[in-house]
């Protein structure tokens, strides 16, 4: 068994690290109500990532599905500008 007390300041993950090789899987904490959040910089690019997948794989999608799949990565940019604006440093 093991036991130990943290003061941890926002929501996150912790795990118990195993020298010289991995950790557990993590477990998240949810601090004051506050949803776990990534680092601003994590989200960012994130973002970038689905931008240059639109520019990479939109010109495949055939044109009767191009709208629905515009509309998804609209989704998906709008779920990470939200996260980046929760998000930490």
């Amino acid at each position: 068994p093991v036991r130990f007390e943290a003061q941890l300041q926002a929501s996150g993950w912790i795990a118990l690290r195993i020298l010289p090789s991995g950790h557990t899987a993590p477990i998240y904490v949810e601090v004051a109500g506050k949803p776990v959040r990534a680092f601003r910089r994590s989200s960012a690019f994130l973002l970038a990532c689905v931008d240059r997948l639109w520019e990479i794989k939109s010109p495949h999608i055939r044109e009767a599905e191009r709208g629905a799949a515009a509309r998804a990565y609209e989704h998906a940019r709008n779920v990470y500008r939200a996260i980046m604006r929760e998000s930490v440093g």
